[in-house]
């Protein structure tokens, strides 16, 4: 009965904020209206830096509102046989003056009856009706809706804006909501994105496909409390590798060709968007018996993920791990430089030596283990042998030592495993997550695993 426990979900973190017990666990000492309210939280009360509940969350400044701070705290919960995310995110001052509480939840589970009845209930808690914004013919069957209640005021964003988004960039035009959960691919698909802006109030988002299944997004907000930083910030640029052929990975004749790594049972494959970009026939081989074709179902170009479909059932698939840390050993495998180096693959090792990519990009790790052209979607793993990353571009170390008069060194980056569960769950694929570990692994048993659930993908062309 997972649509009901969402339901209870729901109302649960809303009421929650009446609780005098869970807000004394955040430090809060103002409540000045706990109907705009999500965790325990208000829009107008503090929070305490020292408290166990704050350490909980990841803060870092904010790049759109000066003098505030951003934090969030991802969790993974398993409600009746499904995995759900909870993403928490607040904006507080540097006095801990708290200005935004949103939630994020997927997959989220909905039927018309139980919209409408928790619309009537937070209609009824605000004393008004609410401005909606509606999908009912979206992609695929896809509805959404969208409720504001009191003085939050939705402002589209413009086309050069839009245009941004689409290209997987930040605006860093403050809180943006659309209807999809998703900014970037409402962008691509022509649908609205608007920035939060007037006075306090609250807002209700749901996306679902026909079955029921979708995504909930619920915040409670003061605009007028943030003062938008007017300096434009040019958007970060996705890090790309840059072989001398000028931009498909180990490309020859017709062929390019790229790594890729089982991630479940069912035969799916995860690789980079670009190792497969305008491929004509995909063949898959290295950890199978022999070559199979294999089908691309989805290519996100925004995060740089492609899924591929084959029907074999490997004995050997991953297991997928968040919150790797800053120093911690990690270990690459891919199929570089086909035609040069061994065929058997090429196992390498190094350290995560920052949290986040070029610009401060919260989607990537950086990591020092080698790698080479053709390495593009082959995974990274921690010392127990659980993926924390899908390998997705090196430094062009050419381009930089142009610039900066020095040489880069060891400068590679990962796709971070939160984002390829969001690309899993968003697709309907089911993945195994990291148990609690055991014991390290040695790099030759660490060599093994990776080879098992490595695989070559070979992109043919009609050139």
């Amino acid at each position: 009965m997972a649509r009901l426990f969402l339901t209870g979900l729901l109302l649960g973190c809303l009421a929650i904020a009446s609780s005098p017990t869970n807000a004394e666990q955040y430090g809060i000492t103002v409540s000045p209206d706990q109907r705009f309210s999500v965790d325990g939280l208000a829009v107008g009360g503090s929070v305490n830096p020292a408290s166990r509940a704050y350490r909980s969350y990841k803060c870092r400044p904010s790049e759109d509102y000066p003098g505030f701070t951003w934090c969030v705290r991802n969790q993974r919960k398993r409600i009746n046989g499904e995995n759900v995310s909870v993403t928490t995110t607040i904006v507080h001052s540097a006095d801990g003056f708290v200005a935004y509480i949103n939630q994020f939840i997927q997959p989220a589970h909905f039927t018309i009856q139980e919209i409408e009845n928790e619309l009537t209930r937070l209609s009824t808690r605000f004393g008004s009706a609410p401005q909606m914004k509606k999908m009912t013919d979206g992609p695929g069957g896809l509805m959404a809706l969208l409720a504001a209640w009191n003085d939050i005021d939705l402002q589209p964003l413009n086309r050069p804006e839009l245009n941004v988004l689409a290209q997987g960039g930040s605006v860093h035009a403050g809180v943006l909501v659309d209807l999809i959960g998703d900014f970037h691919n409402s962008a691509r698909m022509q649908l609205p994105v608007y920035r939060v802006a007037g006075g306090k109030g609250f807002v209700w988002v749901g996306s679902f496909d026909q079955r029921g299944k979708g995504k909930l997004r619920f915040f409670a907000m003061d605009p007028s409390l943030m003062q938008l930083n007017t300096v434009a910030i040019p958007p970060a640029p996705q890090p790309r590798e840059m072989p001398d052929d000028g931009g498909k990975p180990n490309s020859r004749a017709g062929v390019s060709t790229g790594t890729g790594f089982f991630v479940s049972q069912n035969g799916f494959v995860i690789t980079n968007a670009h190792v497969v970009e305008g491929c004509d026939a995909v063949q898959v081989s290295g950890a199978l018996s022999k070559p199979v074709i294999a089908a691309v179902t989805t290519r996100d170009i925004a995060d740089d993920l492609a899924l591929i479909k084959t029907d074999s059932k490997p004995s050997v698939f991953a297991s997928l791990r968040a919150g790797v840390r800053l120093g911690e050993s990690v270990s690459a495998f891919g199929y570089p430089l086909t035609g040069i180096l061994a065929t058997g693959g090429n196992f390498t090792t190094g350290n995560v030596s920052a949290l986040a990519g070029l610009r401060n990009d919260a989607k990537y790790l950086q990591i020092t283990a080698p790698i080479q052209p053709g390495n593009s979607g082959g995974p990274v793993l921690d010392q127990e042998g659980d993926v924390v990353g899908v390998v997705v571009a090196k430094l062009n170390v050419i381009e930089m030592a142009q610039a900066t008069n020095d040489v880069a060194q060891n400068v590679n980056f990962a796709i971070k495993t939160s984002v390829l569960v969001n690309f899993l769950e968003a697709n309907g694929v089911p993945y195994s997550t990291a148990s609690t570990p055991l014991h390290h692994l040695q790099p030759a048993d660490l060599a093994d695993r990776a080879k098992s659930m490595s695989v070559l993908i070979s992109c043919a062309t009609n050139q």
